[in-house]
């Protein structure tokens, strides 16, 4: 069987906040079963959820996603996930150069996508259309209840 990985962005932590998917549950269900957070989304989450004047539904979305994340990668490994799925916080591939102002987050996920060779669950229209064209799945919110995947 092959292990499906996929790759989670920023925006992608906002749904179970915004909309009640459990994307983790969502994701089991299509068949993935790595979950791979780079810390460059992580760390950009954090900066959304501390930002002056974020209120309402944007701020409970950034604080429930961070600690999903938190929840799932912080307690032993038999206690992370009940659907089966792992997750990983890990280095993206020129991270270094994002954090030097010299990239963004969207070509480093693009990046460690190919590299990996895993898809990427992103609600980010035009990332997601630069993926396709770059011959790498996607996977994105539909119709705000369920996620669905494309090639």
């Amino acid at each position: 069987m092959i292990r499906k990985e996929v790759i989670v962005d920023t925006n992608a932590l906002l749904i179970p906040g915004e909309f009640g998917v459990d994307i983790f549950e969502e994701l089991e269900r299509l068949g993935y079963v790595h979950i791979i957070v780079p810390k460059m989304v992580l760390a950009e989450l954090d900066r959304l959820r501390q930002r002056p004047g974020l209120k309402g539904k944007e701020k409970i979305a950034a604080n429930v996603g961070y600690s999903l994340i938190r929840k799932y990668t912080d307690t032993s490994e038999q206690e992370r996930m009940s659907t089966g799925c792992t997750i990983s916080i890990e280095e993206g591939a020129g991270e270094e150069e994002v954090e030097k102002g010299e990239g963004d987050t969207d070509e480093m996920i693009a990046a460690l996508a190919l590299k990996r060779k895993a898809a990427v669950l992103t609600n980010d229209e035009e990332l997601r259309t630069k993926l396709s064209q770059a011959g790498i799945a996607t996977v994105y919110l539909r119709g705000k209840n369920r996620l669905e995947d494309r090639d």
